[in-house]
This record gives C-alpha cells, structure tokens and sequence, in this order.
C-alpha cells in the first residue's frame, strides 16, 4: 500500500477556502468589517496627523484648569476677587503659551507668506497643506499686542469641546438630558464655522503628478477659533464613530481613548487624583454627609462632593425643572404630609450645579443615586471644616 501521498490530518476541512478564492471570498462575506477596520485605521491616522490642532485644544485647556483651580482655592479663602470668570491675566497666559507653540511648528512663518504674495485670488499651492501648516495659516491675528479676544475665542471653543466629550463619555445619560447638555456646544461650534468664511479649494500635484485637491485656510479671513470648530465639526462627523478623543480630568490634556468613559490620559494623573483625594480626606479638612435618595432636595449650596467621574467639586445651586429648591419647599411647609410626598418627588427632579475642576457640571438623580442600580461607584457629599486646608490641597 502506498501512503505516500496519504494527508495525515484527513484532507482540506470543507469550509476552507483555496488561496486563490481567498480574496473574493472575505470581500463576499466579510465585508463590513474590512471597512470598520479601514474606517478605524484611517481615524487613527488622522488624529495622528491633527496633532497640531489636538496640542493647541490641550495647551488652552491645561491653562484653563489651572484656573478654575486657583478660582476655587480663592472662594475656600473668601478672597474679595474670587469670581471664576475670565480674567486679563488668563487670557495674557493663554495667549503667551499659545504664540509660544505656534512659533515652534515647523516652516509656519514662511508658508504664511507664500500663501498671502500669490494674492486672494490665487490658490495654488505646490504641497498638501499639513495640519501645522492650516494652524499657521488661520493664526496671523494671534499676536501678544492688543487685545487678547482671539485668545478668548479659543478658551470659548476649547471649553466646549471639553464639555461635549464629558457629556458623550457618559453613557448612563438620559436622553432629554443628552439633548440639553449637547445643544450648548453644539450652538456654539455653530457660531464659530459661520463666523468665517468657508475655507478655500487648494490643489498639488503629488509626487505621481497627479493633481489633488484639499480645503485650506485663508489667512486673510480665517481665525485660529474657526479654524479649530471646523476641525472639531470635521472630526464629529468623519471619526466620532472610529476615535475617541476625551479632555483628562487631572491636567486638562486631550488625548485619544480606548474607551469613552475613560478619564485620565496616563496612569500619572490617576494616581495623582486618587492621592490628592486621599490626603484631602485624612486632613480632615473635610467631613463626610450621608444623602439618602428620598431626601436628595435637602442637598444645601455650598456643600463639597466628589463624583467618580468629574473628581472633587463646589455645589453652586440646587434646583427641580430648573426652578429654585427652597421656594418650591416653602409652599408646602404648613404641611407636613403633602411635605413628604413632594419632597420625595421633587428630589427625583433634582438638578444641581457643581463646579469641577473642568468646568460646571449639571447632574441629575440618576448621576447622583442611581449608579448603584449598575455597579457602579455613588458620588459622595462633604462639609468643608478647614478651607485653608482644603484650597492647599486642591
């Protein structure tokens, strides 16, 4: 008998398919998820090359938080100018830091220049425009003399980048609360992509000679804030669905995620939250208030928690279907039955407004009391017993 030619596995499972097949054969079958994948690395790769655009958001918002910081350390200490707005001061911060990185991008100053002698009506260009290049193209107005609204514009639009992604990392979120926390930022990047005018048809010829065509810029119309709502509005409807991008809780620094509920850009800045929160609470610098459910209206302004999403923040009000909490209380206090109905009711209702140190946050019940439903870590409430202590260790 010969066994020469004999397979020892016992042939060709019926399901494989020839190497020649192999192509026609995953496109017939497998289609989608060769472009999900295609679609994915074509996002990563374009987050990659927005660098630019991802160090100026990550620039004006490390700046920010270090604001709203010492914003907070300043009410703990009762200081006279401890308003959170935006100051002179902050916006000449942003605007140094900002002009400091714009001078480091490679080759900015003289593609400026090379755009602006062939004259608004010429668009021709002889490279594929870079994202560096499109910075240094909508930045000519950012100059350190004069006012500092350009800087302004950019903390405007940075913030609401910032809390657009905190609202759609949050995935317990109610849908008439999704509507109302994305209409802000969304009106907002609106505001800005009509601000200027639409960017200009450029084309090149590659290395191949053959032509192509991009969007780039004008210097002469564009601004940096525009500039940025149309990289954001770019990257909302091309991307969204491929790349997460999120702003860190800690340092403010944007960065891609792997997942959306991700907070932190690096091990670092968790570990630096979880010990900053740890030393704050052995300090005894604050004090521990047990809120039950049902008793969520009685949560008073002034009062410290901290979420396990946002960290350590200042409840500023307290209200229910956006009207003020004590007022609705005193129309039921000559009774005390009818009291504890709508306590109950109005407390599913609650809406409070905590400033973080990214920004003011608006949570409701199911932010507060409702994570226990899923698992999942409760925020918890706190009275300040040392400010001085607290504003040190913020």
């Amino acid at each position: 008998m010969d066994y020469e030619h004999d397979d020892p596995f016992g042939g060709l499972h019926d399901d494989c398919v020839p190497t020649e097949d192999v192509v026609s054969y995953v496109l017939e079958h497998h289609l989608e998820e060769i472009e999900e994948a295609l679609a994915e690395s074509r996002a990563e790769e374009w987050v990659s090359e927005s660098k630019p655009c991802l160090e100026l958001l990550s620039i004006v918002s490390q700046n920010d938080q270090a604001q709203l910081r010492a914003a907070l350390r300043r009410r703990l200490r009762k200081n006279p100018s401890d308003e959170a707005g935006v100051t002179e001061d902050q916006l000449f911060a942003i605007a140094g830091d900002v002009s400091a990185y714009l001078e480091q991008l490679p080759h900015a100053h003289p593609a400026v220049t090379a755009l602006q002698k062939m004259g608004p009506d010429s668009y021709q260009r002889y490279n594929a425009p870079t994202a560096a290049g499109c910075v240094a193209f909508s930045a000519s107005a950012c100059t350190l003399e004069g006012d500092f609204s350009w800087a302004k514009d950019l903390l405007t639009v940075t913030r609401a980048f910032r809390d657009f992604l905190a609202v759609v990392a949050d995935a317990n979120l109610q849908e008439p609360f999704l509507r109302l926390h994305l209409r802000g930022p969304i009106e907002l990047f609106n505001n800005y992509l009509h601000k200027s005018q639409a960017q200009s048809l450029v084309y090149w010829q590659g290395a191949d000679k053959q032509l192509r065509f991009a969007r780039c810029p004008d210097p002469q119309s564009s601004d940096l804030s525009s500039f940025l709502a149309n990289w954001i509005s770019e990257y909302l409807k091309d991307q969204f669905s491929y790349v997460s991008l999120g702003a860190c809780m800690e340092c403010g620094k944007f960065f891609a995620r792997e997942r959306r509920d991700k907070t932190f850009c690096s091990k670092t800045c968790q570990n630096r939250v979880a010990y900053k929160r740890k030393k704050i609470l052995d300090s005894g610098a604050l004090a521990a208030i047990t809120v039950l459910p049902d008793n969520a209206c009685d949560i008073s302004v002034g009062i410290w928690m901290h979420h396990p999403r946002y960290g350590i923040g200042l409840i500023e009000s307290v209200s229910s279907d956006s009207r003020p909490m004590a007022g609705l209380l005193a129309k039921f206090s000559s009774n005390p039955d009818s009291l504890i109905r709508y306590r109950s009711m109005l407390s599913r209702k609650v809406l409070l407004q905590v400033r973080f140190l990214q920004g003011i946050r608006t949570l409701s019940y199911t932010d507060l009391f409702e994570g226990q439903k899923k698992e999942e870590q409760l925020p918890t409430f706190y009275e300040v017993k040392s400010e001085e202590t607290l504003a040190e260790l913020l």
